[in-house]
């Protein structure tokens, strides 16, 4: 996703309309993922000539399948977000209110790909409530109860059953 900056530069244009679908590559991690399935991202906004400088402005939403955290049943989950940035000639890399461009080029891709990485959830869940899946045997418990007794004690914590028995 590329976008000339000259025509802003030389100031035959205000504003550069962005309305495109942003596709992972095969070499993105993202892209063989096996916590989510990955969708394109649909992308709007704009580039806009301000002083010296351009500012980048752009939203982007998409909907992504998970397998809950719990439960493991697949969840759609929204992917979205906006980015407001500066666009650079000059500046610190290392600074997340700059986009620092070489050329008149610049390419959205990795602005883009960055944010979202940065935005994702490390779990998803279906339900607040989900009470996931039984230990013993595997059954997801928010379809009903499974028959395995409640007994079971961790053989590692087994002496410590017998701490608060009197003989």
């Amino acid at each position: 996703m590329k976008y000339d900056l000259s025509p802003l530069s030389a100031k035959k244009l205000n504003v550069i309309e962005i309305d495109t679908t942003f596709t992972f590559t095969d070499e993105d991690a993202l892209s063989n993922s096996m916590v989510c399935t990955v969708n394109p991202v649909n992308v709007k906004g704009t580039i806009k000539s301000y002083g010296n400088g351009f500012k980048l402005d752009i939203s982007y939403e998409s909907t992504w399948q998970y397998q809950c955290g719990r439960c493991l049943e697949p969840v759609d989950y929204v992917i979205k977000g906006e980015i407001i940035r500066s666009i650079v000639k000059d500046g610190n890399d290392g600074d997340d209110d700059y986009v620092v461009v070489e050329s008149t080029v610049i390419d959205l891709y990795d602005v883009i790909y960055n944010d979202i990485v940065l935005n994702l959830p490390s779990q998803v869940m279906c339900d607040e409530e989900c009470k996931g899946l039984c230990p013993n045997c595997g059954k997801n418990l928010n379809t009903g109860a499974c028959e395995c007794s409640v007994d079971n004690v961790d053989p590692r914590l087994a002496k410590l059953k017998n701490l608060f028995t009197h003989d």
